[in-house]
């Protein structure tokens, strides 16, 4: 049986209306629907990588499941089990339907020629799911985009964030753009990235060549951490939260949310050309790689343009590649387009900043 003929009427409903509340076009909407329904990445959910559910999570014939490109080690979770932090966050999203709300990261290891090097790797979802799905671009699991990574000799670290609705979003009902309450997830990407310099050595990782990467909501993500590693977005809990959250360069892959237009500002084409207050730029950024396509329908390239020249103005270190085509979330996978050899130029970007 399918995995869609199973799901409750009144969930395919959900489903259809976040891909809709997305604005994305027919064959982007059903690459978000399967990534919802599909999404799997720990035994700790029944609705897979979307956290808690409301409804039992259905059977799927194995061979309907692909295999991942690599398998991960480990995945540990990021907050303490009964913490503060873990706790508001399981209370703040007791009323989503999908929620998930106990954040973890896998460890992909290179088996060979290691680096000594890591990324921290935020999936996609419009901060409305984790797009880590047998259909993402990533790979299930991220396993595509950690693969890459790893034959590079690059440590992997594919972060599951909290979602829905943790960083900024679109409102269907209101129409608006709207902050949470609680920024879980760049808590969780600050807490990963402590973690793992906490654990650097466990890793097999220098402490300090830890960098960031996102796509789309994620790339927002991979910008927020990169920026805003000043002051925790959560009250110090332990040992880890005395380490450094500062990544030591980040790659923003068709970021999102990253101009005044998702401060709910008018006239558009005047809010489209300034930079979300939300991210505070300054000489202290790490290097960043930003990587967009020009046809982008979802995530328009001038975000990172703006984002780009804002940088540029504070002295920090920035270089914008923009490709012809390639749409929106292309991740890793090859599909004959101009983004087709983005991975190549983050790799002889990463070789320029001596990471590699």
């Amino acid at each position: 049986m399918r995995l869609w003929q199973v799901i409750p009427a009144s969930a395919k409903r959900v489903v259809f209306q976040r891909a809709k509340d997305s604005n994305m076009s027919c064959p982007a909407s059903l690459r978000f629907i399967s990534l919802l329904l599909l999404a799997s990445a720990s035994g700790s959910s029944a609705a897979g990588a979307l956290g808690q559910p409301t409804v039992a999570k259905p059977s799927v014939d194995a061979a309907e499941q692909p295999s991942p490109a690599i398998a991960y080690s480990q995945e540990v979770p990021l907050w303490p089990e009964g913490s503060q932090v873990l706790l508001d966050g399981i209370n703040a999203l007791a009323h989503e339907p999908w929620a998930w709300t106990r954040p973890s990261y896998l460890v992909y290891s290179p088996r060979h020629n290691s680096s000594r090097a890591a990324v921290l790797v935020f999936p996609g979802g419009g901060y409305k799911a984790l797009a880590i799905g047998p259909n993402s671009t990533l790979g299930l699991h991220g396993s595509d985009v950690c693969k890459w990574l790893t034959d590079a000799g690059i440590t992997c670290i594919l972060v599951k964030y909290r979602v829905p609705n943790t960083g900024c979003n679109w409102n269907s009902e209101t129409r608006r753009h709207e902050q949470p309450a609680i920024p879980m997830a760049l808590q969780d990407a600050q807490r990963a990235l402590s973690l793992v310099r906490y654990d650097a050595q466990a890793y097999g990782v220098d402490p300090d060549r830890i960098g960031v990467m996102g796509f789309s909501a994620g790339g927002n993500l991979a910008v927020l951490s990169s920026t805003g590693f000043r002051q925790r977005a959560y009250a110090a809990i332990d040992a880890v939260d005395q380490v450094s959250s500062r990544p030591d360069f980040a790659i923003p892959v068709y970021p999102g949310h990253l101009t005044m237009e998702h401060k709910n500002k008018t006239p558009k084409a005047v809010a489209a050309q300034a930079l979300n207050t939300d991210i505070e730029v300054s000489a202290a950024v790490p290097p960043t790689l930003l990587i967009h396509a020009k046809d982008d329908p979802v995530d328009p390239s001038y975000y990172s343009e703006v984002y780009a020249r804002a940088l540029q103005r504070a002295g920090g270190s920035v270089e914008l590649r923009l490709y012809e085509s390639g749409g929106h979330a292309f991740g890793v996978r090859k599909q004959g387009k101009d983004t087709d050899r983005w991975t190549e130029d983050a790799l002889a970007w990463l070789r320029g900043i001596h990471v590699l």
